[in-house]
């Protein structure tokens, strides 16, 4: 059944929701422009109302029990908030037991929705959005064609922040490159510091073949940094937080552990376990 209402063999699915029910409501991107990005190679689509509704179906019977919905999408916030209204509604009517919905989302789709709409999504069960910050550095977030900046991300959480809906960050090291690590480091936790996110997920930037990045390293216009490089940016990062009830998180140390901890009261922890990582694989 599987196949017939995922369009992709691999879902993905952010940490904190791998026990929310996955309903594929739309694909792509509605941006697909930035720079580093590998998911927007699908042309950005809304599947049509009979297709979710089928794919609705299909989840009811693979997960009968699920009480969290994630939507698919690489921004499913983007659809209008009626419609998310009405898809909200339907699920339950074949999943009585969900309570909440989660979903990607982009800053610029929160903004596109007035108090009232956003209010009514949390009253519905919206729970939380996973947003990419990617970085808080204006500069950088031109270069890597993200369509914000940081002053629209913060506008786009206060409106969250009012309406109660939680949300939870992305942050993508290495983004500026060996020149700009410093920069991307404390700008970033300049921003972060302005928010109040449930989580903080921290990836390292991977250059994905045929993306424009990609030809800009090839053209040597970015230098990207090395595994040890990225940690030492991690570091910095950290260590200039002062996010408070905030679960922060690295899956990408060095190509190989994971790092997670509480802030603030796990910053000193995490920040002695990322010294011993770098004591340890020095020039790695």
């Amino acid at each position: 059944m599987s196949p017939s209402i995922y369009t992709h063999e691999t879902i993905y699915i952010p940490p904190r929701e791998e026990e929310s029910a996955p309903l594929e409501v739309a694909i792509g991107c509605s941006w697909g422009q930035c720079t580093f990005c590998d998911f927007a190679r699908d042309a950005f689509r809304i599947l049509p109302r009979d297709k979710i509704l089928k794919n609705i179906e299909g989840l009811s019977r693979l997960f009968p029990n699920k009480e969290r919905v994630f939507f698919l999408g690489e921004n499913a916030f983007v659809l209008p908030a009626d419609a998310l209204l009405d898809l909200f509604a339907q699920v339950r009517k074949r999943m009585p037991k969900v309570e909440t919905f989660a979903m990607y989302a982009r800053a610029d789709d929160v903004l596109s929705k007035n108090p009232a709409e956003l209010e009514a999504l949390r009253s519905a069960g919206l729970d939380a959005l996973h947003i990419g910050v990617e970085s808080g550095s204006d500069s950088i977030l031109a270069e890597r064609k993200k369509g914000l900046t940081a002053q629209q991300m913060l506008e786009a959480f206060r409106l969250l922040e009012i309406a109660g809906i939680d949300y939870h960050l992305t942050v993508v090291l290495g983004l500026g490159g060996k020149d700009y690590s410093r920069l991307h480091a404390i700008e970033t936790a300049r921003l972060l510091n302005k928010t109040h996110p449930r989580s903080i997920w921290c990836l390292k930037l991977a250059i994905f073949e045929g993306t424009p990045l990609s030809q800009e390293c090839k053209a040597g216009s970015f230098d990207p940094m090395a595994p040890s490089e990225v940690l030492a940016e991690l570091r910095l990062l950290l260590q200039n937080l002062t996010v408070t009830n905030c679960i922060f998180e690295d899956t990408t140390v060095l190509d190989t552990y994971t790092l997670q901890g509480n802030l603030p009261e796990q910053k000193d922890l995490l920040l002695r376990a990322i010294d011993e990582l770098l004591a340890a694989h020095d020039g790695l």
